[in-house]
């Protein structure tokens, strides 16, 4: 293979490992009654949200309700027929990167060896954002539906950024609303 085949196939292996980091960004779960009636819910209310500063709660409220909405759901006011409980969290976790080289290879001559060799490890805090959405039947006031989404937070993100994230995180939280294994 000439260097500019290798070239592209690493380009193209790079690119690919991209991709699926960028798509494993957001850790979702879903779980669901299936006794519930998805088919009769037509309108939902935001009924309460997490205690955070307005700014955060507006664009968790905004994503949610862009969410729903391309499900076919209504916001509404009054006497909905899902009420939406959110609860959200941001927990630090210890984060350990390892990096270097040495051991065992293959030394000049074809035969293996051990060897020296030199690595760093670094400790850090990271923010881990959990944000949990609870779908209510508003008149049997139990629970139907419940989705979370995990992510690691980059606090330099700007606010655009920060409710795309969240866009995409409620996006891939109700991609399997209503459940097909309800009514």
């Amino acid at each position: 293979m000439n260097s500019s085949k290798k070239m592209l196939v690493v380009v193209a292996a790079i690119g690919l490992v991209a991709g699926l980091v960028a798509c494993a960004t957001v850790d979702v779960t879903s779980d669901f009654d299936p006794a519930a009636n998805f088919a009769s819910y037509k309108t939902f209310a935001v009924a309460s949200m997490p205690e955070f500063n307005s700014i955060t709660a507006g664009r968790i409220q905004t994503a949610i309700t862009q969410a729903l909405q391309a499900k076919g759901l209504t916001p509404v006011a009054e006497n909905p027929d899902l009420s939406v409980e959110v609860a959200a969290k941001i927990a630090n976790q210890k984060q350990i990167n390892s990096t270097g080289w040495g051991g065992y290879g293959y030394g000049r001559y074809g035969y293996g060896g051990w060897g020296g060799g030199m690595s760093t490890t670094t400790v850090q805090d990271i923010a881990v954002g959990t944000l949990v959405v609870g779908l209510m039947d508003a008149s049997a006031k139990k629970l139907v539906w419940r989705g979370t989404a995990t992510k690691t937070l980059d606090e330099s993100t700007t606010g655009q950024e920060k409710q795309q994230v969240l866009n995409d995180a409620l996006t891939k939280m109700f991609s399997n609303f209503p459940p097909k294994g309800g009514k």
